[in-house]
């Protein structure tokens, strides 16, 4: 069939909607990605304010014991974990191993720590009887102050575990994009 001279070459059809238009996450007006947003920016909230008890929590705990709030963390890293290097055993207490250092210092003074081994491969271990005289009322109240929590089934805790794990995840891709953007400025 020949074209008429007027009539132009290439047709495109426009397609005709009934309706409105969706979002691509299939919503009317993309209310559920919002909605999930506004969840996690919420998640996120509840998670800094929980480190931060938790940090005070720690920080009291030690006082009670007499301990600064990093020399504890250490402790009950060795009263869990057993000996451990200096380097693994700030990496559990979440410190520097300089601050590690100094912490394992002021245990093997107060009798709660002992170093062994040879340069270069040296463990921190724990002195069980002055661990569990120092740690154990304080890890027990821990616990306890811990107990409220465990009404959640544990698919709930297991998503709570998820969203905090992928949180730390975004924490560290907004240190690599922050180094990548001062790499490119003169």
């Amino acid at each position: 069939m020949a074209r008429h001279p007027t009539q132009p070459r290439h047709t495109t059809a426009t397609p005709t909607t009934t309706g409105p238009r969706s979002a691509p996450d299939g919503t009317p007006d993309g209310t559920a990605r919002q909605d999930g947003v506004a969840l996690l920016e919420a998640v996120e909230r509840e998670a800094a304010g929980l480190a931060v008890q938790s940090r005070r929590l720690v920080e009291a705990l030690a006082a009670r014991v007499g301990l600064r709030a990093a020399d504890f963390r250490c402790l009950c890293a060795l009263t869990r974990h057993g000996p451990l290097t200096t380097r693994r055993l700030a990496a559990l207490a979440g410190l520097t191993t300089a601050a590690a250092e100094h912490a394992v210092d002021r245990l093997e003074r107060h009798g709660c720590a002992l170093r062994s081994g040879a340069p270069g491969r040296v463990l921190v271990h724990p002195c069980h009887p002055a661990c569990r005289t120092r740690a154990e009322p304080a890890l027990r109240e821990l616990r306890e102050s811990w107990h409220p929590l465990t009404h959640h089934g544990a698919d709930d805790l297991a998503l709570i575990t998820a969203l905090l794990a992928d949180s730390r995840r975004l924490s560290g891709l907004v240190g690599v994009m922050h180094a990548q953007s001062t790499a490119f400025t003169m």
